[in-house]
């Protein structure tokens, strides 16, 4: 008892941390948003690049998603990741989840829940740095178990991903993931497979489509996403993009931004 009670109240202050910790961000962001660098970013499709964060620079990913099924409706807001470069090859990553209110219709019955999501910390190492070949990037990550009731895991969870991009040409590319995570008490294992094309509509609009598939044990997930990234001026990249789960008739629509401090 005094260890379950030991992890709710550490849970809940952690939680209300990161209420903090998304006000602080935009403070921080509005006062440095003049001094962006040029930064490529994670956001904003199922899958991630294999660009790593340079050496002491910090990447800040945000945003906000609506999805839906036939008897669920849910909006996350925050979808926080920040990232720094350890060096021009390693990147540690956190992964600080959204404050989300699911609302379910089950039996002519509504009900409403929100709450935090779990977390997440990683790294990401580059194996291959392109000059005519693909650029492979190495991605571990763990999500712990701190979020509210409803969005919580209840276990830690690991898993690691290969992240490879490919530029075919000045104005097309294509990029895939490959990831595992790990069987744990709670959860089962599953895969992820991505590929995605992209493309430039003009030097400062660029467009992906893609497919993106989970594999759990008994269970399947056929992503057909896409969306677009427009860079400013100051370095800050602003994004849309969408998905349909072709297996499960679910949809999501997201927008968000990304930019390096």
């Amino acid at each position: 008892m005094l260890v379950k009670a030991f992890i709710l109240n550490f849970s809940n202050k952690l939680n209300r941390m990161k209420k903090i910790l998304f006000t602080a961000v935009i403070v921080f962001l509005g006062s440095q948003i003049g001094f962006a660098q040029s930064y490529l970013s994670d956001r904003p499709g199922i899958g991630n690049g294999s660009f790593i964060t340079p050496k002491k620079m910090l990447g800040l990913e945000s945003g906000v998603q609506y999805s839906n099924t036939e008897m669920t409706d849910q909006f996350d807001i925050g979808q926080l990741l920040l990232r720094y470069g350890l060096s021009n090859s390693l990147e540690v990553r956190a992964s600080l989840g959204s404050y989300s209110r699911l609302k379910t219709d089950l039996r002519r019955e509504s009900s409403t829940f929100d709450g935090f999501q779990d977390i997440g910390l990683g790294l990401k190492y580059n194996l291959i740095s392109g000059n005519g070949l693909p650029t492979v990037s190495a991605l571990a990550e763990v999500s712990l178990p701190v979020g509210s009731e409803y969005f919580t895991n209840e276990d830690t969870v690991p898993s690691v991903g290969l992240l490879a991009d490919y530029s075919l040409t000045d104005q097309f590319a294509i990029a895939s993931n490959i990831g595992y995570s790990f069987t744990t008490k709670n959860v089962n294992d599953s895969w992820l497979f991505t590929i995605t094309p992209g493309f430039s509509i003009t030097n400062t609009i660029g467009g992906f489509v893609g497919y993106a598939g989970n594999y759990f044990d008994g269970y399947e997930q056929h992503w057909v996403e896409g969306g677009f990234t427009v860079s400013l001026e100051n370095g800050v990249q602003l994004d849309g993009n969408f998905g349909y789960d072709t297996e499960n008739d679910i949809v999501f629509l997201g927008a968000g931004f990304a930019v390096g401090l």
